[in-house]
């Protein structure tokens, strides 16, 4: 198997010497990587490039590699947009990844990802929770209707996102995105089988029904008519 750490971190010399960190991410960091799998990896730039802000796809050793390019200012911003939005990706490369340029900035980076991921999101408010709800709530609609397979298993495949986010906003944890939010899903539990139902090949749509209600339950019901979008002026 191709060490994969050593190759990133020959990357990082060969492409960005001058990097003050790097961290390598996803199933090379985790150890599940495949010789087809590519490498992500987020570097840091000195604050002569303190607003650098690219993603960019390079062929090295040949395999792929992301590299995640950014200084100081703008990796803090998209910190921030990543945590605000409950998707904290580059919190969790930075938190789990493989540290590529050891040093002093690449420890506090580690340690202040960790904290935040420890932490979790902020409390759901009102306003995001009745937006889900009604969300979920019209595609569970869009389900039970669906007569065409195919528009049926596109619908499906929405509605469980959907309800995955919400079911980790409830429970007052990160959303993810793709694989992350699945694993998020088994590691805690289940309690509304929507992991399980991915992974009996999400055709059963009854099933997936059934998790939607009990998650509107716990929510606080299907919301749709009566539900309004932005400020109605109080004399309409």
């Amino acid at each position: 198997m191709t060490d994969f750490v050593a190759r990133a971190r020959r990357f990082v010399v060969a492409h960005y010497p001058q990097a003050l960190a790097a961290f390598l991410g996803g199933s090379a960091a985790s150890g599940d990587a495949t010789d087809s799998s590519d490498l992500d990896i987020l570097i840091v730039l000195p604050d002569a490039w303190a607003s650098a802000s690219f993603v960019e796809t390079v062929t090295y050793e040949g395999q792929l590699v992301e590299a995640f390019v950014y200084g100081r200012d703008a990796l803090l911003a998209w910190l921030k947009k990543g945590r605000d939005g409950g998707r904290p990706v580059l919190d969790s490369l930075v938190a789990f990844g493989v540290s590529l340029v050891p040093g002093e900035v690449a420890d506090c980076m580690a340690a202040a990802s960790r904290a935040v991921l420890d932490a979790g999101p902020a409390p759901i408010d009102a306003e995001q929770l009745n937006r889900r709800r009604y969300a979920l709530s019209a595609l569970v609609d869009d389900v039970a209707d669906a007569a065409d397979l195919g528009i049926r298993n596109v619908v499906s495949w929405a509605t469980w996102k959907e309800a995955a986010e919400l079911a980790q906003l409830l429970a007052g944890r990160w959303v993810g995105t793709g694989k992350w939010l699945l694993r998020e899903l088994r590691a805690h539990g289940d309690p509304f089988a929507l992991a399980a139902w991915a992974d009996h090949g999400g055709r059963d749509t009854g099933a997936l029904l059934k998790s939607c209600s009990a998650l509107l339950d716990e929510a606080g019901g299907s919301l749709q008519s009566g539900y309004v979008r932005g400020e109605k002026p109080r004399d309409l």
